[in-house]
């Protein structure tokens, strides 16, 4: 592989995919020290520590730092946070955790080794992001923020026993579909006000609005086919006043985006989104819940800097 003249910097979550992180950490230091590349290693302690991690990282250098996850979107997520002041930040991240939807449809390698070979080949690229505020409190998003059923599932699968053992099959993505399986049931779509670049939607009976920034969510879902990473707006996927045999039949054929031609998936794009639930209803902001029934988001264009593979 080549090898820079420059130290890449990696954060582990040792948690990550139920431990996967750690796997997939020992195989990537044995090509590391084998290629003679130059590396620091970081582990997380608890929740936010990437961030804390990233900033003090960066904090000391005053060049183009490469700074790669090994764990899932979380991680990287939380690596966004702690980059965001510092201009010279070059983000990247080795997929080890459960949906891994950043790896698939943002910095777009396979495997381990095709990824080493993108953050030594100085492939970079600014992308949008979005901005969140709720409740008093504001984050960011690389992939996805949603708010409904998709929430549900996260808040579910983050708790489920099952996860682990999925994970250690190398299977974490089906947690999503049992789960999903299982909301079908359970969950009561209620009405949202959905606002678009001051735009007013009122929707009734809604299972889900996904605000994208890329085209993937929820380990693999083509949720938002239509979604750049640099063409300054937020895609918006609507699912609303639609019956259950539908509701999966939309399920079936997001695999591929085929959603987008049934009745009542609807589709929007702006720059600036507002959502607010009239019941109450959990918001993910890349997989992890930030809070319920109102948010308002934003596109920051050409934000951060990642290691891309076009």
């Amino acid at each position: 592989m080549p090898n820079l003249n420059e130290t890449l910097y990696f954060i582990v979550n040792p948690r990550a995919g139920n431990e996967t992180s750690m796997k997939v950490w020992k195989k990537v230091e044995k090509v590391l020290k084998s290629n003679a590349v130059h590396h620091e290693v970081f582990f997380t302690e608890e929740k936010g520590h990437a961030s804390r991690l990233t900033a003090e990282i960066l904090s000391g250098t005053d060049r183009d730092t490469r700074i790669i996850a090994v764990g899932g979107d979380g991680t990287i997520n939380e690596m966004l946070k702690g980059a965001l002041p510092f201009p010279h930040a070059i983000l990247g991240s080795l997929a080890a955790g459960s949906g891994n939807d950043y790896v698939r449809g943002i910095q777009k390698t396979k495997g381990v080794a095709q990824a080493l070979r993108l953050f030594q080949d100085n492939a970079h690229k600014a992308i949008d992001i979005g901005q969140y505020e709720t409740d008093g409190m504001d984050g960011y998003f690389m992939n996805s923020l949603g708010m409904g059923i998709d929430a549900e599932i996260s808040a579910e699968a983050d708790r489920s026993r099952l996860k682990k053992w999925f994970n250690l099959v190398k299977a974490g993505k089906l947690i999503y579909l049992i789960l999903f399986l299982k909301q079908l049931f359970t969950y009561k779509p209620g009405s949202m006000e959905l606002v678009v670049d001051g735009e007013i939607h009122m929707l009734k009976k809604v299972w889900f609005i996904v605000i994208a920034n890329q085209p993937y969510f929820g380990g693999g879902m083509k949720i938002s086919p239509q979604s750049k990473l640099h063409d300054g707006r937020l895609n918006i996927i609507a699912v609303h006043d639609i019956a259950l045999l539908k509701l999966l039949a939309v399920f079936i054929t997001v695999l591929w985006g085929g959603h987008l031609k049934i009745k009542n998936v609807d589709s929007f794009s702006g720059k600036m989104i507002k959502m607010k639930n009239h019941g109450s209803a959990k918001i993910q902001s890349d997989g992890e819940i930030v809070g319920k029934d109102q948010v308002a988001a934003a596109v920051l264009t050409d934000k951060i800097r990642v290691m891309i593979k076009d």
